[in-house]
């Protein structure tokens, strides 16, 4: 009888001491879970446009031209912020430039523009319907051009149909931000994009490295 009730004993101490368990790596998943799915619901995606406006010697090459921007701001901290950023344009050419091709030295026009960048943002200060923010973008500036690529088969992925500039990108901004109900957010920003495009054997002149880049975004 004895052992019996020892046995029982055992047998219910190891039931509890399983359901405890049981409960709290329950509790801990629904605490992962709940996390997880605040932070996704802190990611803003942001979309608008603006112009691209060249300075200096880029404005004897380049006018204004129209500018599209397609963003996705993941928070690191509540005041800080890393935000992957793509801008598109159709650069409006003024004058070609020389483009030093392997073969030969063409004039060339730029036909599009990608700038694809890695901002970080800081929040300077909020307010119940307001932000400022400053940001610095780092990435590469991508000039497709109108020159045809004279190693270009067709059937040879590694070459493009049409010769490119890429250069090194610096994009310092600052943006202030209106906050609306559900998390509506409209942006208007100013950046300035600078990109030393002249580059040893292919661009040999110097076009200009500036442009500013006033916008308005939408987040939702």
């Amino acid at each position: 009888m004895k052992k019996l009730i020892l046995i029982t004993a055992m047998l219910s101490l190891m039931s509890n001491a399983f359901a405890q368990k049981d409960t709290l790596y329950t509790h801990n998943s629904q605490e992962y879970f709940d996390a997880q799915k605040d932070y996704f619901q802190r990611i803003t995606f942001k979309i608008g446009g603006g112009v691209l406006v060249p300075q200096g010697n880029l404005s004897n090459y380049f006018g204004v031209s129209p500018l599209m921007e397609l963003s996705l701001d993941f928070p690191v901290t509540q005041k800080k912020s890393l935000e992957l950023a793509l801008q598109f344009a159709i650069p409006d050419q003024t004058e070609p430039f020389k483009y030093a091709r392997t073969t030969d030295t063409i004039q060339a026009k730029a036909s599009f523009m990608f700038n694809p960048m890695l901002r970080f943002k800081k929040n300077l200060s909020e307010s119940s319907t307001s932000q400022i923010h400053i940001g610095l973008g780092l990435g590469v500036s991508i000039i497709k051009t109108d020159a045809r690529n004279p190693f270009y088969t067709g059937s040879d992925a590694d070459n493009e149909k049409y010769e490119v500039i890429t250069s090194f990108l610096a994009s310092p901004s600052i943006d202030y931000v209106f906050k609306f109900k559900n998390s509506e957010e409209l942006t208007i920003g100013l950046g300035l994009n600078y990109s030393p495009y002249k580059v040893e054997g292919s661009l040999q002149e110097n076009i200009g490295s500036i442009s500013l880049t006033p916008k308005i975004m939408y987040s939702f």
